[in-house]
Protein backbone atom coordinates (compact mmCIF):
# COMPACT_ATOMS: atom_id res chain seq x y z
CA UNK A 1 0.00 0.00 0.00
CA UNK A 2 1.39 3.32 -1.02
CA UNK A 3 1.25 6.56 1.03
CA UNK A 4 -1.50 7.86 -1.20
CA UNK A 5 -3.74 4.95 -0.31
CA UNK A 6 -5.39 3.98 2.96
CA UNK A 7 -7.65 1.13 3.79
CA UNK A 8 -11.16 2.27 4.58
CA UNK A 9 -12.73 -0.26 6.88
CA UNK A 10 -16.15 0.65 5.49
CA UNK A 11 -15.16 0.32 1.83
CA UNK A 12 -16.68 -2.49 -0.15
CA UNK A 13 -14.79 -5.82 0.30
CA UNK A 14 -11.94 -4.06 2.07
CA UNK A 15 -10.60 -2.58 -1.12
CA UNK A 16 -8.19 0.30 -0.59
CA UNK A 17 -9.69 3.78 -1.14
CA UNK A 18 -7.47 5.97 -3.27
CA UNK A 19 -6.80 9.40 -1.92
CA UNK A 20 -5.23 12.11 -4.11
CA UNK A 21 -1.84 13.38 -2.98
CA UNK A 22 -2.19 16.13 -0.43
CA UNK A 23 -5.79 15.17 0.30
CA UNK A 24 -7.45 13.24 3.07
CA UNK A 25 -10.74 11.55 3.71
CA UNK A 26 -13.30 11.79 6.44
CA UNK A 27 -14.40 15.37 5.80
CA UNK A 28 -11.14 17.29 5.27
CA UNK A 29 -9.32 18.25 2.12
CA UNK A 30 -6.22 20.26 1.27
CA UNK A 31 -5.50 20.88 4.93
CA UNK A 32 -8.89 22.48 5.72
CA UNK A 33 -11.35 20.92 8.09
CA UNK A 34 -14.88 20.53 6.71
CA UNK A 35 -17.48 19.77 9.37
CA UNK A 36 -19.98 17.04 8.62
CA UNK A 37 -22.38 18.35 11.26
CA UNK A 38 -23.81 21.36 9.26
CA UNK A 39 -24.31 24.87 10.64
CA UNK A 40 -23.73 25.55 14.29
CA UNK A 41 -26.42 27.34 16.35
CA UNK A 42 -24.43 30.57 16.30
CA UNK A 43 -24.06 30.43 12.54
CA UNK A 44 -27.81 29.86 12.14
CA UNK A 45 -28.59 32.82 14.39
CA UNK A 46 -26.26 35.04 12.37
CA UNK A 47 -27.96 33.99 9.13
CA UNK A 48 -31.43 34.60 10.61
CA UNK A 49 -30.36 38.06 11.82
CA UNK A 50 -29.01 38.97 8.39
CA UNK A 51 -32.22 37.79 6.71
CA UNK A 52 -34.28 39.78 9.23
CA UNK A 53 -32.28 42.94 8.54
CA UNK A 54 -32.68 42.50 4.77
CA UNK A 55 -36.44 41.94 5.11
CA UNK A 56 -36.76 45.04 7.32
CA UNK A 57 -34.81 47.18 4.86
CA UNK A 58 -36.90 45.87 1.96
CA UNK A 59 -40.15 46.53 3.83
CA UNK A 60 -39.12 50.10 4.66
CA UNK A 61 -38.14 50.69 1.05
CA UNK A 62 -41.45 49.37 -0.24
CA UNK A 63 -43.41 51.48 2.27
CA UNK A 64 -41.53 54.62 1.23
CA UNK A 65 -42.13 53.84 -2.43
CA UNK A 66 -45.86 53.36 -1.80
CA UNK A 67 -46.09 56.61 0.16
CA UNK A 68 -44.26 58.45 -2.61
CA UNK A 69 -46.58 56.97 -5.21
CA UNK A 70 -49.67 58.01 -3.20
CA UNK A 71 -48.29 61.51 -2.71
CA UNK A 72 -47.66 61.86 -6.45
CA UNK A 73 -51.16 60.57 -7.24
CA UNK A 74 -52.67 63.06 -4.77
CA UNK A 75 -50.67 65.93 -6.24
CA UNK A 76 -51.87 65.03 -9.73
CA UNK A 77 -55.45 64.82 -8.47
CA UNK A 78 -55.29 68.25 -6.82
CA UNK A 79 -53.81 69.83 -9.93
CA UNK A 80 -56.51 68.27 -12.11
CA UNK A 81 -59.24 69.57 -9.80
CA UNK A 82 -57.61 73.02 -9.79
CA UNK A 83 -57.74 73.04 -13.60
CA UNK A 84 -61.43 72.10 -13.42
CA UNK A 85 -61.94 74.99 -10.98
CA UNK A 86 -60.44 77.39 -13.52
CA UNK A 87 -62.92 76.09 -16.10
CA UNK A 88 -65.73 76.52 -13.57
CA UNK A 89 -64.68 80.11 -12.95
CA UNK A 90 -64.74 80.76 -16.68
CA UNK A 91 -68.19 79.21 -17.00
CA UNK A 92 -69.82 80.76 -13.93
CA UNK A 93 -67.71 83.87 -13.26
CA UNK A 94 -66.48 82.68 -9.86
CA UNK A 95 -65.13 79.64 -8.06
CA UNK A 96 -67.44 77.29 -6.11
CA UNK A 97 -68.40 78.74 -2.71
CA UNK A 98 -67.39 77.21 0.61
CA UNK A 99 -70.80 76.09 1.89
CA UNK A 100 -73.69 74.10 0.38
CA UNK A 101 -76.24 76.72 1.46
CA UNK A 102 -74.61 79.18 -0.97
CA UNK A 103 -75.75 77.02 -3.88
CA UNK A 104 -79.23 76.48 -2.42
CA UNK A 105 -78.67 73.18 -0.62
CA UNK A 106 -79.68 72.31 2.92
CA UNK A 107 -76.70 71.89 5.26
CA UNK A 108 -77.15 68.83 7.49
CA UNK A 109 -74.02 69.40 9.60
CA UNK A 110 -70.88 71.50 9.99
CA UNK A 111 -68.29 69.06 8.66
CA UNK A 112 -66.61 68.97 5.23
CA UNK A 113 -68.83 71.76 3.89
CA UNK A 114 -66.17 73.17 1.57
CA UNK A 115 -65.23 69.96 -0.23
CA UNK A 116 -68.90 68.90 -0.39
CA UNK A 117 -69.79 72.15 -2.14
CA UNK A 118 -66.83 71.73 -4.48
CA UNK A 119 -67.91 68.21 -5.46
CA UNK A 120 -71.50 69.38 -5.96
CA UNK A 121 -70.46 72.23 -8.26
CA UNK A 122 -67.89 70.39 -10.38
CA UNK A 123 -70.23 67.39 -10.73
CA UNK A 124 -73.16 69.49 -11.96
CA UNK A 125 -74.24 68.98 -15.55
CA UNK A 126 -75.55 72.52 -15.85
CA UNK A 127 -74.09 74.76 -18.58
CA UNK A 128 -72.21 72.13 -20.48
CA UNK A 129 -71.73 69.09 -18.24
CA UNK A 130 -69.63 68.01 -15.28
CA UNK A 131 -66.13 69.48 -15.16
CA UNK A 132 -64.54 66.77 -13.04
CA UNK A 133 -65.49 63.25 -12.09
CA UNK A 134 -63.60 60.71 -10.00
CA UNK A 135 -65.90 58.01 -8.70
CA UNK A 136 -62.98 55.94 -7.40
CA UNK A 137 -62.17 58.65 -4.83
CA UNK A 138 -65.77 59.56 -4.05
CA UNK A 139 -66.84 59.18 -0.43
CA UNK A 140 -69.28 60.46 2.19
CA UNK A 141 -67.50 60.03 5.50
CA UNK A 142 -70.02 62.03 7.54
CA UNK A 143 -72.99 60.28 5.90
CA UNK A 144 -74.95 63.48 5.34
CA UNK A 145 -77.83 63.84 2.90
CA UNK A 146 -79.45 67.03 1.59
CA UNK A 147 -83.00 66.35 0.43
CA UNK A 148 -83.60 67.41 -3.16
CA UNK A 149 -79.88 68.01 -3.82
CA UNK A 150 -79.76 66.07 -7.08
CA UNK A 151 -82.70 67.93 -8.59
CA UNK A 152 -81.25 71.25 -7.44
CA UNK A 153 -77.69 70.66 -8.69
CA UNK A 154 -78.45 68.31 -11.61
CA UNK A 155 -75.31 66.40 -10.74
CA UNK A 156 -74.09 63.13 -12.18
CA UNK A 157 -74.87 61.03 -9.09
CA UNK A 158 -77.93 58.82 -9.15
CA UNK A 159 -80.89 59.07 -11.52
CA UNK A 160 -84.32 60.70 -11.48
CA UNK A 161 -85.81 57.33 -10.56
CA UNK A 162 -83.19 56.71 -7.87
CA UNK A 163 -81.85 60.12 -6.85
CA UNK A 164 -78.61 60.33 -4.89
CA UNK A 165 -78.90 63.30 -2.53
CA UNK A 166 -75.75 62.52 -0.53
CA UNK A 167 -73.27 65.34 -0.05
CA UNK A 168 -70.17 63.62 -1.35
CA UNK A 169 -66.49 64.38 -0.80
CA UNK A 170 -63.38 63.38 -2.71
CA UNK A 171 -60.61 61.59 -0.83
CA UNK A 172 -56.89 61.65 -1.61
CA UNK A 173 -54.78 58.59 -2.43
CA UNK A 174 -54.24 58.04 1.30
CA UNK A 175 -58.01 57.69 1.76
CA UNK A 176 -58.43 61.01 3.57
CA UNK A 177 -60.92 63.71 2.68
CA UNK A 178 -59.68 66.74 0.76
CA UNK A 179 -60.23 70.28 2.09
CA UNK A 180 -61.48 73.30 0.11
CA UNK A 181 -62.29 76.94 0.85
CA UNK A 182 -63.20 79.88 -1.39
CA UNK A 183 -60.87 82.90 -1.15
CA UNK A 184 -63.62 85.24 0.06
CA UNK A 185 -63.78 83.30 3.33
CA UNK A 186 -60.06 83.36 4.19
CA UNK A 187 -60.06 86.44 6.42
CA UNK A 188 -63.12 85.59 8.51
CA UNK A 189 -64.20 82.00 7.87
CA UNK A 190 -67.48 80.95 9.42
CA UNK A 191 -67.24 78.39 12.19
CA UNK A 192 -69.11 75.85 10.05
CA UNK A 193 -66.35 75.95 7.41
CA UNK A 194 -63.51 74.81 9.68
CA UNK A 195 -64.37 71.26 10.87
CA UNK A 196 -63.07 68.51 8.60
CA UNK A 197 -63.75 64.80 9.06
CA UNK A 198 -60.84 63.13 7.27
CA UNK A 199 -62.09 59.56 7.48
CA UNK A 200 -65.20 57.60 8.35
CA UNK A 201 -65.63 57.58 12.12
CA UNK A 202 -62.72 59.98 12.66
CA UNK A 203 -62.94 62.92 15.02
CA UNK A 204 -63.27 66.23 13.14
CA UNK A 205 -60.19 68.46 13.05
CA UNK A 206 -60.24 72.22 12.68
CA UNK A 207 -58.65 73.49 9.48
CA UNK A 208 -57.79 77.09 8.69
CA UNK A 209 -56.73 78.82 5.45
CA UNK A 210 -52.95 79.00 5.21
CA UNK A 211 -50.85 82.15 5.06
CA UNK A 212 -47.38 82.77 3.68
CA UNK A 213 -45.32 83.43 6.84
CA UNK A 214 -42.98 85.76 4.96
CA UNK A 215 -45.55 87.98 3.26
CA UNK A 216 -48.45 87.45 5.69
CA UNK A 217 -50.70 86.96 2.67
CA UNK A 218 -53.05 84.03 2.21
CA UNK A 219 -52.06 81.33 -0.25
CA UNK A 220 -54.42 81.45 -3.22
CA UNK A 221 -55.73 84.90 -2.27
CA UNK A 222 -58.66 85.85 -4.50
CA UNK A 223 -59.02 82.26 -5.67
CA UNK A 224 -59.23 79.24 -3.35
CA UNK A 225 -57.29 76.79 -1.23
CA UNK A 226 -57.39 73.08 -1.98
CA UNK A 227 -55.24 70.64 -0.07
CA UNK A 228 -54.65 67.19 1.38
CA UNK A 229 -53.31 66.58 4.88
CA UNK A 230 -50.93 63.98 3.47
CA UNK A 231 -49.75 60.66 4.86
CA UNK A 232 -49.78 61.60 8.55
CA UNK A 233 -53.40 62.76 8.50
CA UNK A 234 -52.58 65.97 10.38
CA UNK A 235 -53.20 69.45 8.96
CA UNK A 236 -50.40 72.00 8.95
CA UNK A 237 -47.49 69.54 8.83
CA UNK A 238 -44.67 69.21 6.32
CA UNK A 239 -46.31 66.45 4.30
CA UNK A 240 -49.46 68.44 3.46
CA UNK A 241 -50.09 68.52 -0.29
CA UNK A 242 -51.49 71.54 -2.15
CA UNK A 243 -52.46 72.20 -5.73
CA UNK A 244 -49.55 73.70 -7.65
CA UNK A 245 -51.55 75.64 -10.27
Amino acid sequence: MTKSEIRNPKSERGRPLAVPPGGTVGGSRFGFRISDSGFTLVELLVVICIIGILVALTTVGIAKALDSSKANATQAMLDTIASALSSYQTRWGDYPPSSPDEVGLKVPNDTNNGIETLVACLSSEKRGGALYRNDDQLTNVDNDVSAGARDKMQWVFGTKEKPDDSLHEWADAFGQTLWYMHGKDFAKPRKSLKPAMLGEGAEPVMMEPEMNPATKNFHGAGRFQLRSVGRDGKPGTSDDIRNSN
